[in-house]
């Protein structure tokens, strides 16, 4: 999934289901964040604190080390679900206990938990949690690292994650076929609206308890997101995101537009060392002199949404672990912290 479902639909839904319009925002923005949060680097205390780790929840770089992998994919983006499932059925008959699977246990696990957390930072774990829970709809029968169940046809990509279906998973109002399916024929529409109404219900499921009354009810959601999708096209190009967008923000002016950096500059301040650091996956490593990163002056970081949405992750990421323990020792895989 791109910005359009982790950005605009995930706050939309949100305010729907009885968010108010700040908290939705927050969700969206945490949630779009998860693939935004590339760049790894350390923050410094100027009072001479212990230095604050950033953690990367998303790497471009699909050629890092498997243990890499292994702790952002399938923690983020590829979390595995049940591959016995009627969406999981293959021509070859293959399974995987890494199979990713629309709405699976574990995903929504995470997204449960996340409504359990403290209050400083509960809405940015939501929107942590939502992103992985909705990439369950986009990202169904891919598994989040190196592995030949991946592999469609000849492509001499590396067969990680969804890279060989290439951008065609990841595209509102898109068909397009996935051969080592039984059922073959893929309509992005259908897969993104039982992801939003499934969120939808989520949100619902925690909020009606606490008296937040729903804003809109799902058909009402469902019959606006179907009108800005329009009908699904096919090909190797994406159609009509631009004037999708115009209609999310139509519906949705509270929401804006994503900025990435204004989380980042709220709390941080960059002392450059040469030329700046490039913050775009694989350029951000080749760097001679790198620039260093302070907490801004006079704010307070645990009160930033960077920092909250840094423990987020964090914590996000410990929970998936212990859930996924199971998996990783049937396979014998070791990723035991450092």
């Amino acid at each position: 999934m791109n910005t359009e479902f982790h950005y605009y639909i995930t706050g939309m839904v949100a305010r729907a289901a009885g968010f108010t319009e700040g908290e939705a925002r927050t969700i969206a923005t945490a949630a779009e964040f998860v693939d935004e949060n590339d760049v790894p680097f350390t923050i410094e205390d100027r009072e001479g604190g212990k230095p604050y780790e950033v953690y990367i929840s998303q790497t471009m770089n699909i050629l890092k080390p498997k243990r890499k992998l292994m702790r952002i994919y399938p923690v983020f983006h590829f979390i595995p679900g049940d591959p016995t499932c009627d969406e999981a059925c293959r021509r070859d008959g293959k399974m995987h206990l890494l199979n990713t699977t629309p709405g699976n246990d574990i995903a929504t696990d995470l997204l449960r938990s996340a409504f359990k957390a403290t209050d400083d930072i509960r809405l940015h774990r939501i929107g942590v949690a939502s992103h992985a829970y909705a990439d369950t709809w986009a990202h169904q029968n891919f598994v989040g690292w190196y592995d030949y169940f991946n592999n469609m046809g000849l492509d001499p990509k590396p067969d990680i994650g969804h890279a060989d279906a290439e951008h065609h998973p990841d595209w509102i109002a898109h068909r397009w076929a996935d051969d080592r399916l039984v059922y073959d024929e893929i309509d992005n529409t259908e897969r993104y609206l039982g992801a939003a109404e499934y969120l939808y219900n989520e949100y619902r499921y925690h909020l009606e308890p606490r008296g937040r009354d729903a804003v809109q009810p799902w058909p009402t959601v469902d019959r606006d997101l179907r009108e800005i999708f329009g009908r699904s096209m096919s090909g190797f190009i994406e159609y009509g995101a631009d004037d999708r967008v115009r209609k999310y923000q139509a519906l949705a002016p509270w929401l804006g537009e994503f900025d990435e950096d204004t989380w980042y500059k709220e709390g941080i301040v960059t002392k450059v060392r040469g030329l700046p650091d490039l913050q775009i996956g694989l350029a951000s490593t080749f760097c001679v002199f790198k620039d260093n990163y302070y907490w801004c002056e006079g704010v307070e970081k645990e009160s930033t949404n960077w920092f909250c949405f840094q423990e987020a992750v964090k914590v996000h990421q410990r929970d998936a672990m212990k859930l996924l323990k199971g998996r990783f020792d049937r396979m014998d895989i070791d990723l035991r912290q450092h």
